[in-house]
């Protein structure tokens, strides 16, 4: 079975996600899809299945839906239906703003009996777009829908949501994502959707990053970027119009899918596969995304940012596709690379020897002189400053540089300035 897909259950929320009095939205009206009569088909062929290919026939399943236009939970004119995948003991109930939050709402039950796979299908009155729900197991520990496509987080942690809400903005999770993905492993990717922005059917820009697992969650590492909260704030201030932001997750191959080239950190020759992911971005992801949701499709409204080696495949992928990324972030760019211990071209020469003409650039690091004994890979930016001024690039009308003294080289960090970011391709975006 999928690992990506079936299997993995985090149940480490302990309280109920929402203090509402229950009353589910009735301003928006439910999705115009009809899921149900899938899971129906797929529900009777799982008892009719060979015990040994259960497995693989719910993993099929499970994928097929992941990638459909709504995802889980099934949504269809009143039915409501939530599958978990779950082999521990006890019980596990489905409950949120539409059963007024009681813990016992509506018993999972398995699909077959003695197979891991819970239902619970829900006979609901339309509309019930935006309803926050939870698991709950043993009637105490509530804990969000791991495979929910949409979901946020409050001051209990994560929730999960049967649509999108109109008043808050959220994000939307596609499980072992592989579009385009070639011999890379396939990833996590999650989608953060400004408040209300779908309804109308906008074109939004989209800004595309990198490491997606800090980006989002309040307890990713180090607290994380926040990256949701900073947008909804410069939203809110009228420093960025609404947009979308594509966090993509990185995977055990980070340091051979962020470089252009090989390096040597000590261990022998790494790297050199971020062609690979550039193409992965341009040619399998923004595809699907611009098919997915309602976006500007042209460089002029898209952008790429990343920290670290993240900010070195930033400023490759839009030197590589530099006619589909018309903005490259790079915080703490590790711009050195190819000659920390090996002597191939860096970031720089390439840029050098054929610049992205068109591309605007932002740039920053922390850290200090003097050079080269600095930190935070203060010295590299310099230079890449300084090359860039000499190519054609101007502060600050394509050029935004950005030093924060003594800054340390870590997510909270880079958090810190993401507004400053945001706020310098508002103004040019």
């Amino acid at each position: 079975m999928s690992t990506t897909s079936v299997g993995s259950t985090d149940t480490s929320s302990s309280a109920q996600g929402d203090s509402s009095d229950g009353v589910p939205p009735t301003d928006v009206a439910g999705p115009p899809i009809d899921g149900c009569a899938d899971y129906d088909a797929f529900a009777a062929a799982l008892v009719d299945a060979d015990p040994a290919s259960r497995t693989d026939v719910t993993a099929a399943f499970v994928d097929a839906t992941m990638r459909s236009e709504h995802g889980f939970p099934i949504r269809c004119e009143g039915r409501l239906i939530a599958l978990l995948w779950d082999e521990s003991e006890g019980t596990v109930s489905l409950t949120g703003e539409f059963a007024q939050w009681d813990p016992s709402a509506y018993p999972l039950q398995p699909l077959v009996d003695g197979f891991a796979l819970q239902v619970a299908d829900v006979a609901v009155t339309e509309p019930m777009a935006g309803s926050i729900y939870k698991f709950v197991r043993d009637g105490e520990t509530y804990f969000a829908d791991p495979w929910a496509r949409r979901y946020a987080w409050d001051e209990f942690g994560e929730f999960s949501l049967t649509d999108a809400r109109p008043e808050a903005s959220h994000h939307e999770r596609y499980l072992g994502f592989a579009e385009g993905i070639g011999e890379l492993q396939p990833r996590t990717i999650v989608v953060y959707v400004p408040a209300g922005e779908l309804a109308g059917d906008p074109e939004l820009a989209v800004l595309y990053m990198h490491d997606g697992q800090n980006l989002f969650a309040p307890d990713a590492f180090f607290g994380g970027w926040q990256v949701g909260a900073a947008i909804d704030a410069a939203i809110a201030a009228g420093e960025v119009a609404p947009m979308l932001v594509v966090g993509i997750d990185n995977t055990s191959d980070r340091f051979d899918e962020y470089t252009p080239t090989l390096d040597d950190l000590g261990s022998g020759p790494v790297g050199g596969r971020a062609d690979e992911y550039a193409d992965f971005i341009a040619l399998g992801l923004k595809p699907f995304i611009d098919a997915q949701y309602p976006t500007r499709t042209g460089p002029e409204a898209t952008a790429v940012l990343g920290s670290s080696l993240g900010g070195l495949a930033s400023l490759y992928i839009a030197w590589r596709y530099p006619e589909v990324f018309g903005f490259a972030g790079s915080m703490s760019g590790t711009l050195d690379w190819g000659q920390m211990g090996a002597d191939n071209d860096r970031i720089l020469e390439l840029y050098e020897q054929q610049p992205p003409v068109g591309v605007w650039i932002y740039l920053d690091s922390g850290g200090d002189g003097p050079c080269p004994d600095d930190t935070d890979n203060y010295c590299v930016n310099v230079q890449m400053r300084e090359l860039l001024g000499t190519l054609g690039w101007n502060e600050p009308e394509d050029l935004e540089y950005v030093h924060e003294p003594n800054a340390p080289h870590n997510e909270a960090a880079w958090a810190g300035r993401l507004p400053g970011f945001l706020g310098a391709w508002g103004e040019v975006g």
